[in-house]
């Protein structure tokens, strides 16, 4: 695999937190045993649910799994939305509660008010969702479980947790960490008490598809779940607590390639941590480059992959995020759920998810404790003296070092974001006020000294290509140089080498236009980038031009 393997930044691996002894703050309150091990922070925790509705789109009907659909919803009032807060609170306010708490709130996704019968059916939800969770688990790892029953369940029920209801929030602004998820929010509930004991507002949310609660697993699925995204995050926004300049994304399975679209779209976004996510494979990749909406060349935000070993995971799938940072951590004996609340769940109902090789729990808490580290880098910023190796304040370090753990991570690496090119407005106005197209090739020329082989991306030069047209470049001088930047970065693209040629012979270089027609029609048929009419138009024009130029 990839253990201690350099690549781009020089790593310096050492164990920046002692495990078990890591301190960060006092703790507020009482230990509750749901939590385990986990390291709390300074703050008391409160919760509350904001049920609201997007009037802009209809709503859904309930769909489990399998897509029976329940139909206990108004369309008319709007898409529902169950928004799950926990938030630094004043220490002893509130009311206590227990996870069954939590499991209740799975009953009230589509139609928010609040029975017994809801409660039996969020209940059952649960089982059979923890149930079809081990089974999928358990194909990978090749073990076995016993079925999730009703009693195991009311083991998890009874047992109380961190967060407190509606307790009073302390006063000041903390960074925000949104945290979708489809089980939302008995399934991280651990992770967004965790996080908001250490001066964090999360919000959890269930993303739904367009015809029903149940995410589609698409693009469109992709696509549509950003959009739930930004409104969960528009009404957050609206909040006293939140710091709106200081946003992450945490996610697990498919929620990681949403969270990856929403910061491509979406600049505002500092942080993404891909927890057991789908983010590395090729599955899922292949979702994201079929969205127009998904350009990899607007990740710049730094990205944390906690990941484990699994047949479609591997994490060159994302090293096209090259102007991200981007750490890697694998926990070779966990599993994708366990890095939800089920990890720690272990300790109640043994195995599950069936067996697996590791401790489950400890995983999951030097996982936990390894995305604080990360996330108080990347959007707190935060000095403070905790028990570190050699001791001191040291949180500074983490761009440039990576944590290393004796227990449950057996490899660690880092790649470091190269850097990326100004955005497409920024060049237009640079060319309108800094020296015309010599200030766009001096930019491209400086990136490639700066590492980047490739500054603009292929979606640029379409664009920009079709803003010069417009009164901007009447003897086509510019195009045709815009062009010659486009073939270096990209000499087996059709496109590159047909527009090349095309400008080329507009401009009267003939040897070069014959040169370039020539490469675009041996590259046609078998060019991924191309649909069958662009085959066939570039084919027809190119063949036709060769005729005039020869």
């Amino acid at each position: 695999m990839y253990s201690n393997k350099k690549i781009g930044l020089p790593i310096v691996f050492s164990i920046l937190i002692a495990l078990s002894g890591f301190q960060v703050g006092q703790e507020t309150t009482e230990r509750v045993p749901i939590m385990g091990d986990l390291v709390l922070g300074d703050y008391a925790v409160g919760y509350r649910t904001i049920f609201t509705y997007d009037q802009t789109r209809k709503g859904v009907p309930y769909s489990d799994w399998d897509g029976n659909l329940t139909n206990n919803h108004r369309p008319e009032l709007g898409r529902q939305f169950q928004i799950n807060v926990w938030y630094p609170a004043v220490n002893g306010s509130g009311d206590p509660i227990n996870y069954s708490h939590y499991v209740d709130l799975r009953g009230r996704q589509t139609n928010f008010g609040e029975s017994e019968e809801q409660k039996e059916f969020a209940k059952q939800t649960m089982i059979d969702q923890t149930q079809g969770l081990g089974n999928i688990t358990i194909g990978v790892l090749g073990s076995t479980k016993e079925d999730f029953t009703s009693e195991n369940l009311d083991q998890l029920l009874e047992q109380e947790v961190y967060g407190r209801l509606n307790a009073s929030p302390v006063n000041g602004q903390f960074p925000i960490v949104v945290y979708p998820n489809g089980g939302s929010p008995a399934f991280q509930s651990i992770t967004c008490e965790f996080l908001a004991s250490h001066g964090y507002v999360v919000v959890a949310f269930t993303t739904k598809g367009r015809y029903s609660s149940a995410m589609e697993i698409s693009t469109i699925g992709l696509e549509v779940a950003v959009d739930d995204f930004e409104f969960v995050l528009g009404q957050v926004s609206e909040q006293p607590n939140v710091d709106m300049d200081k946003v992450a994304i945490v996610a697990n399975a498919i929620s990681s390639s949403v969270g990856a679209a929403a910061i491509s779209r979406n600049d505002k976004l500092k942080a993404l941590v891909s927890l057991e996510g789908g983010l590395p494979s090729a599955f899922e990749q292949g979702l994201l480059n079929e969205s127009v909406f998904y350009l990899p060349e607007n990740i710049t935000a730094p990205i944390l992959f906690i990941y484990s070993s699994h047949p479609s995971i591997d994490p060159e799938y994302t090293f096209q995020l090259k102007y991200a940072d981007k750490y890697y951590a694998r926990f070779p004996n966990m599993s994708e759920w366990t890095m939800l609340n089920y990890g720690m769940f272990d300790a109640f109902v043994p195995d599950i998810l069936g067996k697996h090789k590791g401790n489950t729990q400890k995983g999951f808490e030097e996982a936990h404790h390894l995305m604080l580290r990360f996330l108080d880098h990347k959007i707190k910023p935060v000095r403070r003296t905790s028990t570190l190796a050699g001791g001191g304040e040291t949180d500074k370090v983490f761009d440039a070092t990576i944590l290393s753990s004796q227990t449950e991570i057996d490899s660690t690496f880092v790649m470091e974001g190269i850097p990326a090119p100004p955005d497409i407005a920024t060049l237009k106005d640079r060319f309108l006020k800094s020296g015309g197209f010599d200030e766009i090739e001096r930019i491209y020329n400086e990136l490639k000294e700066n590492g980047n082989s490739q500054p603009y991306s292929k979606a640029f030069y379409k664009d920009y290509r079709s803003w010069l047209a417009w009164q901007k470049d009447e003897d086509y001088t510019y195009r045709q140089r815009l062009y010659e930047l486009a073939y270096d970065s990209y000499p087996e693209s059709t496109l590159m080498n047909y527009y090349l040629a095309y400008y080329s012979m507009k401009v009267g270089q003939n040897a070069k236009a014959v040169k370039h027609y020539k490469n675009a029609l041996s590259l046609v048929e078998n060019d991924p980038d191309l649909t069958s009419s662009e085959r066939e138009s570039i084919t027809n024009y190119s063949k036709s031009d060769l005729k005039e130029l020869m």
